[in-house]
């Protein structure tokens, strides 16, 4: 019966491991329960860490030999550790299976310390920005070796991405795929229990049939990657809906977070980044979703877009420590009416954007803005103001969208008048006419009274 003792050895292939004891509970071996099994940590003589896999009963399948044979050649890709594996079958190992049947198609493979993505996001603590932006190009660059392969993992998820290093700096951070037994290949045949239900990253076309093609990672990818860079916000951080920031049932519709999402990214990364989720968000079908070399063209873009904003930060920071210093030998009233060149070009920019209908990221320039001004300075006040009528127009796009009969009835009512206006002039025509026509009836009856 598995799991055994604690003390019990299992050997492996000419190696002999240990199952490693649970670090909260005495004596219970240390496992991790998923869908498909619970991977077990093993520890070996030399003191080498590793994992068993053991699969439910459903999901012991001879064919995930062959998956082994064809992930091989991945793993030396970044993010793809666990697919180093080997599968205990009866050929190779009947020893061990003679005495623990459950290990059958079982998957031995490096153990890997992290935690997922959904772990990280219920801690609800929001990130650098650039430990967001590694994450995001470190899962983007491997999917897209998979896309190029021709292969997909079919079920992206935060809760099957491992993030190793969490705590560390963003050099020292990656992501790993995990649960991969059910991966795209065209040299594979469909498994017979693909996921179901709707998640926080299922769209709403593959809600009743899901999809098991190369193109199946796109939608679920492109919302994990939007997650992921937008993680160091904090408004974002507080608005999600629990183990994914949206809540399945909100997928593709108009919605606050949505509104949010988009705009963090295009505040922080640029508009490429954003256009790329709201291409995303209004899909209809997986070939309309950006590829994974869409988007990592998009994030080479928003590095460029972050780097030259973090230097016009530091020239804005130089010119209010100058005006600063300058104020003190100028009135008060000048001090606290004076602009620096960068302010006026985050105004200007933010009234742009206002004008351009782009209300969402003029917000986001006001906001930005107006921290840097005293609660009582006229300022503060002015571009309140401002922020209450851009939060007018949010409001009334997102919860009053215009009639889409609205023109229709614009149309009619201008026939309606016009139809009015030409009835009236008509009718003078009529009066005119019938004046006319009196009056030489009345010349003619005259005329013939004379000659009588």
């Amino acid at each position: 019966m598995f799991p055994p003792d604690i003390n019990t050895e299992l050997r492996i292939r000419n190696q002999v491991y240990r199952l490693v004891q649970h670090p909260q509970f005495e004596g219970m071996p240390y496992g991790q329960e998923g869908r498909e099994g619970t991977v077990y940590k093993l520890i070996n003589s030399s003191g080498e860490n590793s994992a068993l896999k053991v699969f439910r009963p459903a999901f012991r399948q001879p064919s995930v030999m062959k998956l082994t044979e064809l992930m091989a050649d991945l793993t030396v890709h970044s993010g793809l550790s666990v697919w180093s594996r080997t599968i205990l079958n009866p050929i190779e190992d009947m020893e061990l299976l003679g005495h623990y049947p459950e290990l059958l198609y079982g998957a031995h493979m490096p153990w890997i310390d992290g935690v997922t993505w959904s772990e990280l996001m219920f801690g609800r603590e929001a990130l650098p920005r650039e430990q967001s932006m590694k994450l995001a190009m470190v899962l983007v660059s491997t999917m897209a070796v998979l896309e190029q392969a021709g292969i997909a993992h079919a079920d992206l998820s935060a809760s099957n991405l491992l993030i190793v290093n969490p705590n560390q700096e963003a050099e020292d951070m990656s992501v790993e795929l995990v649960d991969v037994e059910g991966i795209y290949a065209k040299q594979l045949e469909e498994p017979d229990n693909l996921p179901e239900g709707a998640t926080g990253y299922t769209a709403t076309f593959l809600r009743e049939y899901g999809d098991w093609s190369p193109l199946a990672d796109r939608f679920a990818g492109g919302i994990l990657l939007a997650e992921m860079l937008a993680w160091s916000s904090t408004d974002i951080c507080k608005q999600a809906w629990g183990d994914s920031y949206f809540d399945p049932q909100e997928i593709q519709q108009h919605s606050e977070r949505y509104v949010l999402l988009q705009a963090t990214l295009e505040q922080q990364y640029g508009p490429e980044v954003a256009a790329l989720l709201d291409r995303l968000w209004n899909a209809e079908q997986l070939q309309q979703c950006p590829t994974f070399g869409e988007w990592q063209i998009a994030l080479a873009s928003a590095k460029q877009f972050v780097q030259q904003e973090v230097i016009s930060t530091s020239e804005m920071e130089i010119e209010l420590e100058q005006s600063a210093e300058e104020s003190i030998h100028l009135p008060s009233e000048y001090a606290v009416n004076a602009l620096s060149h960068a302010q006026e070009n985050q105004l200007s920019r933010a009234r742009q954007l206002e004008r351009q209908g782009n209300l969402t990221s003029a917000f986001w320039e006001y906001g930005k803005l107006i921290e840097q001004f005293n609660d009582r300075s006229p300022f503060h006040v002015e571009i309140s103001i401002a922020m209450e009528q851009v939060q007018e127009g949010i409001d009334q796009t997102v919860f009053n969208p215009e009639p889409k009969q609205t023109l229709v009835k614009k149309g009619w009512n201008q026939l309606i008048q016009q139809n009015k206006q030409s009835t009236y002039d008509r009718m003078w025509i009529y009066v005119i006419g019938g004046s006319v026509g009196a009056l030489i009836f009345a010349l003619i009856i005259y005329v013939i009274g004379l000659f009588k």
